[in-house]
C-alpha cells in the first residue's frame, strides 16, 4: 500500500460524496439564471480536513464556503492536469491519471471569477514552455536563412524542421484541427481553462471546429489521430491527457451540452455556485494582491512538479478498506439517483467513478 516512486506513502483518506451564438440568441438578464436553476435548499460544500497544505493555501482565500469549493475543484483540475501521466492508479482494467473535466455553474457575478486565480497556478509551467519554444524558434529561423543562402549545396543539406508549437494553456477559442495540433505537440497533454463556457460552445459549433469528440476521448486517455489529404500529413498521440477548467452561467451550458444524452454530460464534474445574496465589501485593507499571491504557489508548484518528475513514474495504490469506502459510497449515489431521476443520471454517476 502506498506510492511507488516516492520516498513516503501518502496517509490515507476519506472519500466523501462531497469527493450560441451571443449575436443571434441575446439574452436578458432574467433568462440568464433560468427559471428553476437555483436549489430549493442550500448545497452542501466540501469539509477541509486532511487536504495537502498546497491545496489548503489556496482554499484559504476564498471568502465564502462555495468559492472555497470552486477554488479546491479548480485547483485539483489544473494541478492534477499538469502531473498528467506521472501520476496514475490502476482502476477499471487501466491506469488512470489526474485528467479532470470540471465545470462551474454560476449565475452573473456570483464569484465564479476566481477561476482566473487557478490559471495563475499553472502559468509558470505554461510560460517556461513557451521560452523554450521561442528560443528553438529563434534557432531554427537562423537555420532555415542559412539554408535558402545555400544555394547548389541545399541538395546535400538537411531541411531545418520548424519547432513543435508546445504550450501548457491552451485556447478554447480553436478549431477542430488546431485543438489536436495543440495537444499532440505538447505530446497528449495540456489544459483548457476558461471562464466562459460560450468560448468553447462557439468554437466547437463553428464551421471548422466539431471538436467536441476530442473532449470525450481525452476523458478517457483514449488515442487520437488526424489526417489531411492537402498535404498527406498524418498524426497521432497513443494516450491522452488533456484537462478541461471551464465556468458559465446556467445558459452557457445547454449550447455546448445540448442534452443529457450528450456524451459530454456524463464527462462533466459540475458544481453549482449560487447567486450572491447581500452586497459583499470588496475593499481590502491589507491590499493583499491574490494574482500576485497565486503566481507564487504557482511557481512553488512548478519546483514541485519538477522534483515529482524527476522521481519517474509514481502509481497510486488504494488500501482495501478505501476500496471498499468507494465502492460503497457510489453503488449508494447510484442507487440514489435512479430513485430520483429515474436512469438519466445513471452514466454520469458512473463516469464520476470512471467506472
Amino acid at each position: 500500500t502506498g506510492t511507488v516512486g516516492t520516498e513516503s506513502s501518502p496517509h490515507n483518506f476519506s472519500t466523501h460524496a462531497h469527493v450560441y451564438n451571443k449575436v443571434e440568441e441575446e439574452k436578458s438578464e432574467s433568462e440568464e439564471l433560468l427559471e428553476g436553476s437555483d436549489p430549493h435548499h442550500p448545497l452542501p460544500t466540501f469539509t477541509l480536513e486532511d487536504w495537502p497544505k498546497l491545496l489548503l493555501r489556496i482554499i484559504s482565500y476564498g471568502t465564502t464556503a462555495t468559492q472555497k469549493d470552486v477554488l479546491l475543484l479548480g485547483a485539483l483540475t489544473a494541478l492534477g492536469a499538469t502531473m498528467e501521466r506521472y501520476v496514475r492508479c490502476h482502476y477499471a482494467g487501466k491506469y488512470q491519471s489526474p485528467c479532470m473535466q470540471s465545470f462551474i455553474v454560476a449565475p452573473a457575478a456570483s464569484g465564479k471569477g476566481v477561476l482566473s486565480l487557478i490559471r495563475l497556478l499553472v502559468m509558470p509551467i505554461h510560460d517556461d514552455i513557451r521560452q523554450q519554444v521561442e528560443k528553438e524558434m529563434n534557432v531554427y529561423k537562423k537555420a532555415k536563412v542559412a539554408y535558402e543562402m545555400m544555394g547548389k549545396e541545399r541538395a546535400k543539406a538537411e531541411i531545418p524542421e520548424i519547432p513543435l508549437n508546445r504550450m501548457f494553456l491552451i485556447s478554447g477559442n480553436n478549431t477542430g484541427t488546431g485543438i489536436l495540433q495543440n495537444i499532440m505537440d505538447n505530446n497528449g497533454t495540456g489544459l483548457i481553462c476558461e471562464t466562459e463556457a460560450v468560448t468553447i460552445s462557439t468554437a466547437i459549433g463553428s464551421e471548422y471546429g466539431h471538436w467536441s469528440e476530442t473532449l470525450r476521448r481525452a476523458f478517457d486517455h483514449d488515442w487520437l489521430a488526424y489526417n489531411r489529404r492537402t498535404n498527406q500529413e498524418y498524426r497521432e498521440n497513443k494516450k491522452s491527457y488533456l484537462s478541461l477548467l471551464l465556468s458559465g452561467t446556467p445558459a452557457q451550458v445547454k449550447p455546448l451540452i445540448p442534452s443529457v444524452e450528450n456524451g459530454l454530460f456524463s464527462r462533466q464534474l459540475f458544481y453549482y455556485m449560487h447567486g450572491i445574496y447581500q452586497w459583499i465589501n470588496q475593499f481590502d485593507e491589507n491590499e493583499t494582491d491574490l494574482e500576485a499571491i497565486f503566481t507564487s504557489i504557482g511557481l512553488e508548484w512548478k519546483k514541485l512538479l519538477n522534483l515529482l518528475k524527476e522521481h519517474g513514474l509514481h502509481t497510486l495504490r488504494l488500501t482495501d478498506e478505501q476500496k471498499q469506502e468507494f465502492n460503497d459510497l457510489f453503488s449508494e449515489l447510484f442507487t440514489r439517483s435512479t430513485i430520483a431521476n429515474g436512469r438519466e443520471m445513471n452514466s454520469s454517476i458512473a463516469r464520476m467513478a470512471v467506472n
